[in-house]
C-alpha cells in the first residue's frame, strides 16, 4: 500500500467511527446551550422550555432520538436559539502535502 492509500484509509476509518457519535455530540451541545439559555431567559420562556428540555434529556437516554430532538427544538425555539447555533467539533482531514522532490528521507531499495 502506498502512503497516500494508507492515509486515505485511516482518514475514512476515523470518519466512519466518529460519524456514529456525531448525533450524540450535536444533541449534547445543543442541550447544554439551551440549558444555559434557560437560566438567563425570562420567566415565560423558561417555564415553557424547561419541561421540554427535561423531556428531551429523558427521551434521549431511553433511545428515542427523534422525539428528543423534537422536544429540544421546541425548547430552543422558545428560548430564541436557532437549531444550528451550537458549535460542534468535527474532525478535519487534510490531503497529504506532496512536494516536487517526493518523500524526503526515503531511499530506493537495492535489489
Amino acid at each position: 500500500m502506498t502512503i497516500r492509500t494508507t492515509i486515505a484509509a485511516a482518514a475514512l476509518s476515523t470518519i466512519a467511527l466518529l460519524s456514529g457519535t456525531s448525533f450524540a455530540a450535536d444533541f449534547a451541545s445543543q442541550l447544554s446551550e439551551a440549558q444555559v439559555a434557560s437560566q438567563l431567559a425570562e420567566r415565560d420562556a423558561r417555564e415553557a422550555a424547561v419541561p421540554a428540555l427535561n423531556a428531551a434529556r429523558s427521551l434521549s437516554a431511553w433511545g428515542y432520538q427523534d422525539q428528543a430532538q423534537d422536544q429540544l427544538s421546541f425548547a430552543r425555539n422558545r428560548l430564541g436559539l436557532s437549531a444550528s447555533s451550537a458549535i460542534v467539533a468535527a474532525p478535519v482531514v487534510s490531503a497529504p502535502q506532496v512536494s516536487d522532490a517526493g518523500i524526503v528521507g526515503l531511499r530506493a531499495e537495492a535489489h
